[in-house]
């Protein structure tokens, strides 16, 4: 598929309702000057508006690489969604700032919906959160999995079960076998995948994760480090992780 009609699909495309998000009011109505990228604006009054809850494939303007799969279009959207000189609603973050000094913040629809859901439903980028400013997480994972059971956006391609390098990945794999006592709940996927629950994992999502053994199909996303002779992720936030169905995937896991 050729990159404009790629396009024009995702603008074609209807919103889908994601049960569970919230309608918020605006904490400030802000002038766009214009589309950064898939998931930063930079207003009139020069703050630069970093989105919460999402992570669009880089542009990398930056090095002078190539735009990563989906980057173009993910821009290409926004600025459909957000022309220059338009009207924005911003809810701030509970942290307002990142390191960078760009503001944090959930665009809203004029609707008072979060725009950041009709992204991820999309397939325009990934839910990527920090806390404190992880609140509607529920409301974005369910978002991202209907996009992968469409295989919509980014997720039209396959997701690898094992790493290939280190660095923050999304990866579906099956679980081998699973290691538990003393607190510690370890399991471990195929190519030698350690997935660790890390103390702030909340009960419940323990809970789920202890549940699952061998043959179970598990998404999972976090920094993969090196471990012996394979690899380890740690997992600190519900949002990290899910056990997968045929249908999540498309048939393609």
């Amino acid at each position: 598929m050729s990159r404009w009609k790629y396009i024009l699909v995702l603008l074609c495309w209807p919103p889908v309702a994601v049960a569970g998000c919230p309608h918020l009011q605006p904490d400030e109505e802000v002038l766009v000057r214009h589309v950064i990228d898939g998931d930063t604006v930079i207003l009139k009054d020069g703050r630069v508006i970093r989105f919460i809850g999402v992570d669009a494939p880089e542009l990398n303007k930056h090095n002078n690489g190539l735009p990563e799969f989906g980057a173009e279009a993910a821009r290409d959207w926004l600025v459909n969604k957000i022309v220059k000189q338009s009207q924005l609603k911003l809810v701030f973050g509970v942290k307002r700032r990142d390191d960078y000094g760009r503001w944090l913040a959930h665009p809203l629809t004029s609707e008072g919906e979060l725009l950041v859901t009709q992204m991820l439903t999309q397939g325009l980028g990934r839910l990527m959160l920090f806390p404190p400013n992880h609140d509607y997480w529920p409301c974005w994972l369910e978002a991202e999995r209907q996009a992968r059971r469409s295989r919509r956006g980014i997720w039209s391609i396959p997701l690898a079960a094992t790493p290939v390098a280190a660095g923050w990945q999304q990866l579906s794999g099956l679980v081998v076998r699973g290691i538990s006592g003393r607190g510690r709940l370890e399991l471990v996927l195929e190519g030698e995948l350690r997935i660790r629950a890390g103390k702030r994992l909340p009960s419940e999502a323990r809970h789920r994760l202890a549940l699952l053994g061998p043959g179970d199909r598990l998404f999972v996303r976090g920094w993969v480090r090196p471990a012996g002779n394979g690899w380890q992720l740690w997992l600190n936030h519900p949002w990290q992780f899910y056990q997968e169905k045929v249908s999540d995937c498309a048939g393609q896991c």
